[in-house]
């Protein structure tokens, strides 16, 4: 987050110092208080002190009552963009974050020519939710891809909605760069228009995995306020809990993928022997895993 010089938000040193002592009462760990505090100084608007003192109470309580702090500041960054994250939508991880480095090498290793009538790359975000993927490979693999094409499909029409905000946002950065992301709504696979079939070069999805009999043990701060539907799936054919989605996904990619063409999926680390079998029941050619940065398995990766 970009510190904002107090004096210039109209705000003096002694006031900051009592909003942050009056957040630090409430138990919030500084680094937290001076993100909310430059939150609130950074609004461009014509807000009063006393309004602005108002909204840093406001947005303090919500943090000390459990709300996730990128729902409070109701924005977060996600490798080169940054993203209006609000509960209708996961909060975007840095595990998420290497689903993107991944899959960017699986685009880049895989067929350098477009489909016959495609002018670029074709890539596809299943179950979007913020567009912190999609946006993420439209952003940076479009200089080097040129034509690339994203297509980002979510069932919620809420997460689309947020989608969206964040697509027009980084609308300059992706034209920058001569890439399309198209937005649309549906189940998976299900959401994509038919002419994609066997032209797909990359899917990507960070699906529903925790199995319903986790959500209890969950942190707090993900149980109660990050929407279920994107965190809980049913149980896998096989009886592994929550792998009904990250199934359905590998089963249909075949379809959908060109010669060559690769598959990226966010999985948990007790699911990577359940998830390799079903890709290689899919028929995908070379299939293996990939950790996150703590070193845990976390990735599915299977190339056509």
């Amino acid at each position: 987050m970009a510190a904002v010089d107090g004096a210039r938000a109209g705000v003096d040193g002694g006031e900051r110092s009592r909003r942050l002592a009056r957040a630090s009462a409430q138990g919030l760990p500084d680094r937290e208080a001076r993100w909310i505090l430059e939150e609130v100084e950074a609004d461009p608007g014509p807000i009063s002190a006393g309004d602005r003192s108002t909204r840093f109470d406001r947005l303090v309580g919500r943090r000390a009552s459990g709300e996730p702090l990128q729902y409070v500041l109701g924005r977060w960054p996600f490798r080169s963009v940054e993203l209006a994250v609000d509960p209708r939508v996961l909060i975007p991880r840095p595990e998420t974050e290497q689903v993107v480095e991944v899959a960017l090498a699986e685009l880049a290793a895989g067929p350098s020519d477009p489909v016959p009538g495609g002018t670029g790359p074709v890539c596809v975000d299943l179950g979007t939710g913020s567009g912190a993927i999609a946006l993420s490979l439209a952003v940076e693999a479009g200089p080097r891809r040129p034509g690339l094409e994203v297509w980002a499909t979510d069932a919620s029409a809420d997460a689309l909605v947020v989608a969206s905000a964040n697509l027009t946002a980084a609308a300059p950065a992706v034209a920058a760069v001569g890439a399309r992301v198209h937005l649309t709504s549906g189940s998976w696979f299900a959401a994509l228009p038919g002419t994609l079939a066997g032209r797909v070069d990359l899917v990507v999805a960070n699906p529903p995995y925790v199995a319903e009999d986790e959500l209890a043990g969950l942190d707090p701060g993900v149980r109660d306020w990050e929407p279920v539907s994107a965190l809980v799936a049913a149980d896998g054919a096989t009886g592994v809990g929550g792998m009904a989605d990250v199934e359905a996904i590998v089963a249909g990619a075949p379809g959908w993928l060109r010669p060559g063409g690769a598959l990226v999926v966010e999985i948990a680390p007790h699911q990577a022997d359940a998830a390799v079998d079903a890709a290689r029941r899919a028929g995908f050619g070379t299939v293996r895993t990939e950790p996150d940065l703590a070193g845990r398995v976390r990735m599915l990766v299977a190339r056509r």
